[in-house]
């Protein structure tokens, strides 16, 4: 039995141009077979395994905030969000400044007066400078046992039912005052 992985899907386009060596394994030439260094491989299934639900790339006209004794409501924009987290970003000016393991309560806004609220968790943190300003962004895990994350949970389902069956209107949409 032969088995080629020139024609994997995994296999790099670009082994083609390798230079070629004879190898012998009990006695079989494999010179025509490519090696592959699977580590790329490898980490993309590990990042692939490091999220439990696929993540939403999110853009609304929602309001959504988070609340803090010491600083008030501050405005937070989503990026993603998914059936166990959310990611979420606050220019570097912000008042808002979490650290990995704390534990905030986001709102969402659905009327001006009205929202649900889910606590999260901060998992991951960093500074980042995109379209040339600073930005903090978090990486959160959602408290599951709170009553409201029953609403977060459907509420994620159905914007992932309109990412995959929506469509942009690009032409018809028009705003007449």
């Amino acid at each position: 039995m032969r088995i080629s992985l020139r024609k994997h899907p995994l296999c790099p386009k670009s082994l083609g141009s390798q230079k070629q060596r004879s190898v012998f394994i009990m006695g079989r030439n494999f010179a025509d077979q490519q090696v592959i260094n699977l580590s790329s491989v490898r980490q993309e299934k590990i990042e692939e395994k490091r999220r439990a639900y696929e993540r939403v790339v999110f853009q609304s006209s929602f309001g959504v905030y988070t609340y803090m004794e010491a600083t008030g409501l501050n405005a937070i924009e989503l990026i993603d969000i998914s059936e166990g987290g959310m990611q979420f970003q606050t220019p570097q000016r912000s008042n808002l400044s979490l650290n990995v393991g704390d534990t905030i309560p986001v709102r969402l806004y659905f009327a001006n007066d009205h929202f649900i609220s889910v606590d999260v968790k901060v998992v991951r943190s960093f500074t980042a400078v995109e379209d040339g300003r600073a930005i903090h962004r978090y990486g959160c895990l959602m408290d599951k046992s709170m009553s409201s994350y029953g609403a977060f949970f459907h509420f994620v389902q159905f914007i992932t039912k309109c990412a995959e069956h929506g469509h942009k209107d690009d032409k018809h949409l028009r705003v007449y005052y």
